[in-house]
């Protein structure tokens, strides 16, 4: 879950942070109130393209940084395959653009913008208005339930995971029992 993003001039913003609470978040506003430029700078933080323009006028250089809590075993498992060391279920990813080059950091290792969008996809979904989004996909359908009631229901998941694995011994000497027999 992102829980924060601190951007330091960005386009027109000097500095501001932006904290989230669990469940939908949902960025509105007038035109002209920096909807645009938030989600910019979270994309930018992912590994995004800086665009032109984007450097603000308060200072040398801009930063992105977001702070993620990870909360399924899918995501803590993602950080793992990505040798990602994580600490308190906390992955910060942050982002630095001084004239026109950018530098990333995952936890306080520099890493490339293409490994920051690798490990962004299992950390965050961002959609907007008439874009494509993953909640077509049916496979999304389930993670998104395993994420909402992971705690209530990891322990009948484990138990059916291990039915189904018995269930499928079980077939499977059957079938071997019949097979002698038929001999």
């Amino acid at each position: 879950m992102l829980e924060s993003i601190h951007v330091k001039n960005l386009a027109l913003i000097d500095e501001i942070e932006v904290s989230f609470e669990k469940g939908l978040n949902i960025l509105t506003g007038e035109t002209g109130a920096g909807k645009s430029i938030l989600i910019g700078s979270v994309n930018l933080a992912l590994g995004g393209k800086a665009q032109k323009g984007f450097l603000g006028e308060h200072g040398d250089g801009a930063f992105v940084e977001l702070v993620f809590r990870l909360e399924t075993s899918a995501e803590r498992k993602a950080m793992e395959a990505f040798d990602i060391s994580v600490e308190e279920d906390l992955v910060i990813m942050q982002r630095k653009l001084l004239q026109g080059k950018t530098t990333g950091k995952i936890n306080g290792e520099t890493v490339t913008a293409s490994r920051m969008r690798a490990v962004a996809q299992a950390l965050i979904d961002i959609h907007g208005q008439h874009e494509h989004q993953s909640l077509l996909y049916k496979k999304k359908h389930l993670e998104l339930l395993d994420s909402y009631c992971e705690e209530e229901i990891g322990k009948y998941k484990e138990k059916c995971k291990h039915s189904f694995e018995k269930y499928k011994e079980l077939k499977e000497k059957l079938k071997e029992e019949t097979m002698d027999e038929g001999e």
